[in-house]
């Protein structure tokens, strides 16, 4: 190869913190360990970029909970540093550590590294006991830089500007934490050993197989769940007097049917986008049957499968996603526009400029909300984006602010009449359930998620040598015709660009 992205380090995110942890210690109720640290930012609308930052608040925090982890560890893995008479102690502290750090830095520990850990060891040997001893070593590896950084490097005698290969236990941890957020397990980590992950098809045999497992699943509903803008549910509000059917309950009702709904796409139909857009079905219970004005299969207020109307279709229709691109008070053809453009088109909507009032026109009584902001918009310095960006929001008018489906407002009769630019030209259409139905089948979009779940997996926006990957998981992504995740990323861990990188030059 001639070309590949630059070689770099990546800090752990709390998710691929707590599976690290996890994954040493392998508790019977998975611990997390993270709930304290600072929030992560985003980048892209993703919380995996590789710009993630240590501060001396996450520092101190870090330090707080590789304390934690040791004081369950010692108990946790007991077994591996307790030695029996019959042998040296040194010895059985050797073989605990390098164990322990080989598992936990998810690649084979240097004899130095080994010795430093040991003397450790020894140090607190000299007042306390090999509990103690084992607790302090196991800190000192959860707080060490190793730990907390994923590299992709390549071998550490390779030449400045060279495009080499990634080490065998580096190919195994980026394709492990692509598809699970989680240090490699036994099986990957024997293949990275053997040399077997040099093979595109090992690697596919291996990713198809990590894509079989909860932390998988897990995995690709944070991707899911970020891609679309959904992580902020939780603090939603809504104005009462406009919409009385917005409470607690309501709130939850509709978050419950996101994340069922989301789940059995990922883990019944193997993470089909296009079903995931185009779905003639929900998962909810009675109140949200109620909301959408069809009959509840579960009247118990359980979760159960609920076919939508004819005016519904797929994730776009669900109420917690019109009421998350939605104002307090109104519906927000400019929110529920950008979000299409930005999220399924990724095409960059730019910020307005600064002279111009960001302030959405106020409800009134003698207008629809379209007529409202078609008269906000109506700048011949917001024309250009607008153009685009509104014929899109305002075939969503036939849902308010909660998304509740309508055909009037204010005595008005709603006009949810609108376009959506396409490689293939601009298609018009009426409603939100029409676009769904558009967006499910347009080459756009199938651009577009490989793109997104590019960004989310490698943490990273794209650059010009990454067209060839992109190229991979596309072609992968619309091999099967129902636009499978995982198959974008068995395109990706295949491609050779993803297991070489082009080492630093010297500053």
């Amino acid at each position: 190869m001639d070309e590949a992205s630059s070689a770099r380090v990546r800090r752990l995110t709390r998710a691929e913190y707590d599976n690290g942890v996890n994954a040493l210690l392998r508790p019977t109720t998975p611990l997390v360990m993270t709930y304290a640290f600072a929030p992560e930012d985003t980048i892209l609308g993703f919380s995996t970029h590789d710009r993630l930052q240590v501060t001396s608040l996450l520092a101190d925090q870090i330090s707080v909970a590789a304390r934690n982890i040791a004081e369950v560890g010692k108990n946790a893995l007991q077994s591996e540093w307790t030695c029996p008479a019959s042998v040296p102690e040194l010895e059985c502290a050797e073989t605990f550590i390098r164990s322990v750090a080989t598992r936990t830095l998810r690649r084979p520990v240097a004899d130095d590294e080994v010795a430093d850990f040991l003397v450790l060891w020894q140090e607190v040997r000299k007042g306390t006991d090999p509990a103690t001893a084992a607790r302090y070593v196991i800190q000192a590896i959860f707080s060490s830089a190793s730990f907390l950084y994923r590299t992709e490097l390549g071998a550490a005698e390779a030449g400045a500007n060279q495009v080499v290969r990634l080490t065998p236990h580096e190919i195994a941890t980026a394709l492990s934490f692509a598809v699970t957020a989680a240090p490699a397990d036994e099986e990957l980590l024997a293949a990275a050993t053997s040399g077997r992950l040099d093979s595109a098809a090992e690697r596919e045999r291996q990713a198809r197989r990590l894509l079989a497992t909860p932390a998988a699943q897990r995995h690709l509903y944070r991707f899911v769940e970020e891609w679309l803008g959904l992580t902020g549910q939780a603090s939603l509000n809504k104005n009462n007097q406009v919409y009385p059917d917005f409470s607690t309950a309501f709130k939850f009702s509709s978050q419950a049917e996101t994340q069922a709904f989301i789940n059995h796409i990922l883990t019944e139909r193997n993470g089909s986008v296009r079903e995931l857009l185009n779905a003639d079905y929900t998962y909810a219970d009675a109140r949200m049957a109620f909301f959408y004005d069809t009959q509840p299969s579960m009247p118990d207020g359980t979760l159960g499968r609920l076919p939508l109307p004819a005016n519904r279709a797929g994730i776009l229709t669900h109420a917690s996603v019109l009421a998350t691109y939605a104002l307090f008070d109104s519906s927000s053809p400019i929110r529920r526009g950008k979000f299409v453009l930005g999220r399924l088109l990724c095409r960059e909507v730019p910020p307005p400029p600064p002279t111009i009032n960001l302030v959405p026109p106020e409800p009134v009584f003698d207008q629809t909300t379209r007529a409202r902001f078609a008269a906000h918009t109506n700048n011949p310095t917001c024309a250009g984006c607008h153009r685009t960006l509104d014929p899109i929001g305002f075939g969503f008018e036939d849902f308010d602010g909660l998304g509740k489906f309508r055909t009037v407002e204010n005595g008005l009769d709603v006009d949810a009449s609108g376009s959506v630019e396409l490689a293939n030209g601009t298609l018009p259409f009426t409603g939100a359930a029409e676009l769904a139905r558009i967006l499910a089948t347009s080459d756009d979009v199938g651009d577009c998620v490989p793109l997104q779940l590019f960004r989310f997996v490698m943490g990273r926006d794209e650059v010009a040598i990454d067209e060839h990957a992109l190229a991979d998981m596309r072609s992968a992504f619309r091999a099967n015709s129902e636009w499978r995740l995982g198959d974008a990323l068995v395109g990706l861990v295949r491609s050779p660009y993803f297991v070489h990188r082009r080492t630093l030059s010297p500053e």
